[in-house]
């Protein structure tokens, strides 16, 4: 069981993690092209090619900001993810507009085809499911927006924050590009990340980058990936993936979805329950990943540091989220009984530093139960 609320790393399973430890050569060893292919068949059956980096998720935005820094790129801030995407953006000097969005909140699709309209764009870039705010896009509505206005533009979507590597018909079937890194959703260790295109971006990508000579370069991974060992990533991360693709399909993913809602809805009605306001809005809100707001006067790191004392690890707000706020990330292998464990405590936090409770007669306050 997994006590191991925070989003980024996101827990392992421990059967992922074991897989890491199988030496190279030796039982289900993958190569790169061969895991790929998997990948296509079960999750990204649109795409045209598959290709795996050794870095982290910053690494892997950085990687995509390079691609195109000589293009007009439209991209969408919606929360700490993207916002670091657009930061990232900055500091290489790329040539981005910014279409900024309330954190927790849905796009203004008629404010976002004005501001499309105002100039062609190359690419547009956003971010699909914000782990940290607990919201997720309507990104066929982006995405059908972006076309009217650029048809000739090509689209990269983030989907490290999805149920699993992007495992989204829409997704999967819209962006030309997903960009998705092992530490939060695909449930690994940090350091793999992916890149899929579809037949589109892989034939633009592959001839823009032709003469590119930076390491991280799509057109010489994409030629030398199966001649040289440099450009393998480690075979531990190819193992875990592995498993968990086997992990995922023996669960099967409507049944992946709904323990993820009905661990969502538990956490949102508890939250409901002591009058904790959700930051993402019902109609974006994720599936895997919640955030709601403390009362005046109770401390966010109070709570998270009487939670750890029990073995339960939640974090604060990051970046520009409101300084109260706690994030829960109850995606990968979290279960009901994870879910139950973590209230049980925080309802224990509450006796103690909960100061609303004070005018509430002592029958009527929650039992405590053990953890």
């Amino acid at each position: 069981m997994s006590r191991w609320f925070c989003p980024n790393p996101a827990s392992v399973a421990p059967g992922v993690l074991a897989a890491q430890v199988i030496p190279p050569g030796i039982g289900t060893m993958l190569q790169p092209s061969v895991i790929s292919e998997r990948l296509k068949e079960y999750f990204f059956p649109n795409a045209a090619s598959a290709v795996f980096f050794s870095c982290t998720r910053e690494g892997l935005l950085q990687m995509a900001i390079e691609w195109f820094s000589d293009r007009n790129i439209f991209m969408i801030v919606n929360g700490p993810m993207s916002q670091e995407w657009y930061d990232i953006a900055d500091d290489c000097r790329g040539n981005v507009t910014l279409f900024d969005t309330a954190y927790g909140a849905e796009p203004d699709i008629s404010a976002l085809g004005t501001e499309l309209q105002k100039e062609k764009y190359d690419l547009l870039m956003f971010t699909e499911t914000d782990v940290y705010a607990g919201t997720s896009l309507n990104a066929a509505a982006v995405c059908a927006e972006f076309r009217s206005k650029c048809p000739d533009g090509l689209i990269a979507a983030d989907i490290s924050g999805c149920v699993f590597c992007g495992f989204d018909e829409a997704i999967s079937g819209i962006a030309d590009i997903c960009l998705c890194a092992s530490e939060i959703a695909m449930g690994l260790p940090p350091g793999l990340g992916t890149v899929v295109l579809n037949e589109r971006a892989h034939t633009r990508v592959l001839a823009h980058n032709i003469e590119n000579r930076r390491y991280f370069n799509y057109a010489r991974k994409t030629v030398s990936r199966s001649v040289s060992a440099l450009d393998v990533p480690v075979y531990p991360l190819l193992n875990a993936l592995n498993e968990q693709i086997d992990t995922v399909l023996t669960e099967g993913m409507p049944a992946r979805v709904q323990r993820m809602t009905d661990v969502r809805n538990y956490i949102y009605e508890w939250a409901n329950l002591h009058s904790f306001p959700m930051l993402a809005s019902p109609q974006v809100s994720a599936l895997n990943a919640s955030a709601f707001e403390l009362p005046v006067g109770m401390v966010p790191q109070d709570m998270v540091d009487f939670a750890a004392r029990y073995g339960v690890f939640i974090t604060t707000s990051v970046g520009q989220m409101p300084k109260n706020s706690i994030i829960i990330y109850h995606g990968n292998d979290i279960t009901m009984e994870d879910a139950a464990a973590l209230t049980r405590v925080l309802d224990r936090f509450l006796v103690d530093y909960d100061t609303r409770r004070r005018n509430i007669p002592l029958s009527q306050l929650p039992q405590e139960q053990k953890v």
